[in-house]
């Protein structure tokens, strides 16, 4: 896994950007009464009104952010420490706290979130409870490093105490939903969850994203269809590559993460005979000359398929794809075996490589 720990040259760029964001903060924060001042709080969920450019200019306004959103919070407390909003002010610190220190690795912001949850629990009311407890859950998810059995199982089952707490939460049937998502190793699991909260819900997009999952799990142990034309110019099927193991990346130019994941399977490939794994690709990207440029960049030789018609391309949603990176692993004869390529990724390419 990435380190996410920023180099030094980043972080102080963030704190330059942090102490400017601070000052033009004040005035606004701390308008007066603590119902402008609560609505000042509020009106910065909108997120950094800020486009930016590279993945380094998102993630310093992201923090710099954040450190305006903390010295908001801290700020309201501090005048308006007995207001009616008090107790959503101290949750949301706690949540703020928890998502900087995970940004930038300070495992010190991390504490005190938790302990500033630990504090609210204390004679909070039965509604208040439900939030702490809900934060808490959120915070086993976003401190997760690497997804490994014994995490999944223990954020699972804390997802049931929640729920057996908590039966009439909202909340229960989007959790499930995500949690089930790291059970691609597992697809029986998995494949439980997703109709556990396809139940729960009538919500109408969440529903969708089930759907979807589901579509996914049901490829599994089958040969996949999958031909396109290449952003070259030349038709490819998935069948030339009958006896290699293959992987398949569905990925986007502007999602991090895909980078991330691009670069590991690039890697990879080292650790395995030449010629026996083979990598395909296909973009959300909407515009194909930035994307050429950027693969030429960096020397991906693979067959990349890219229609420019990002979510709404027709083979996107044939296979129900819905989150990025996402990364399949085939079988020699074609057949999908794995839905999450990217975990574990040597040891489950080997295990097809030997037969297995």
């Amino acid at each position: 896994m990435l380190s996410r720990r920023p180099s030094l040259a980043r972080f102080l760029c963030w704190a330059l950007l942090s102490v400017c964001g601070a000052w033009g903060l004040l005035p606004q924060a701390w308008a007066g009464s603590a119902d402008e001042d609560w609505a000042s709080m509020v009106a910065m969920d909108a997120g950094p009104q800020i486009l930016s450019r590279t993945a380094d200019e998102a993630r310093a306004a992201a923090v710099m952010h954040l450190d305006k959103q903390e010295l908001a919070l801290r700020g309201f407390l501090g005048q308006h420490a007995e207001d009616r909003h008090a107790f959503e002010a101290r949750l949301r610190l706690a949540r703020l706290l928890q998502i900087r220190g995970d940004v930038q690795g300070n495992l010190k912001a991390v504490e005190e979130g938790r302990l500033l949850l630990e504090q609210l629990a204390v004679g909070a009311s039965p509604e208040q409870r439900t939030e702490v407890d809900f934060a808490k859950l959120t915070l086993c998810m976003r401190t997760m490093r690497g997804s490994t059995p014994e995490s999944r199982e223990r954020l699972l089952e804390m997802t049931r105490l929640f729920q057996k707490t908590h039966p009439s939460d909202r909340r229960i049937a989007a959790t499930l939903a995500e949690v089930a998502t790291l059970f691609g190793l597992k697809p029986k699991t998995m494949r439980a969850l997703l109709m556990e909260s396809e139940r729960l819900t009538s919500d109408p997009q969440l529903r969708g994203r089930v759907a979807d999952d589901l579509k996914r799990l049901d490829l599994l142990g089958h040969p996949v269809a999958l031909s396109f034309t290449t952003l070259d110019g030349k038709p490819f099927d998935v069948v030339s590559y009958r006896g290699k193991v293959v992987w398949v990346l569905f990925f986007a130019r502007w999602s991090q993460p895909s980078l991330d994941a691009l670069d590991t399977l690039k890697n990879s490939l080292a650790a395995f005979p030449p010629d026996s794994v083979r990598v395909v690709a296909l973009s959300l990207d909407v515009k194909t000359e930035a994307l050429l440029a950027f693969l030429k960049e960096k020397a991906v030789n693979w067959p990349v398929g890219c229609d420019a018609k990002g979510w709404e391309s027709p083979l996107i949603r044939s296979f129900g794809i819905n989150s990025l990176p996402t990364a399949w692993l085939l079988d020699k004869q074609g057949v999908l075996r794995s839905l999450n390529v990217l975990e574990s990724t040597q040891s489950q390419t080997r295990q097809l490589l030997e037969g297995r």
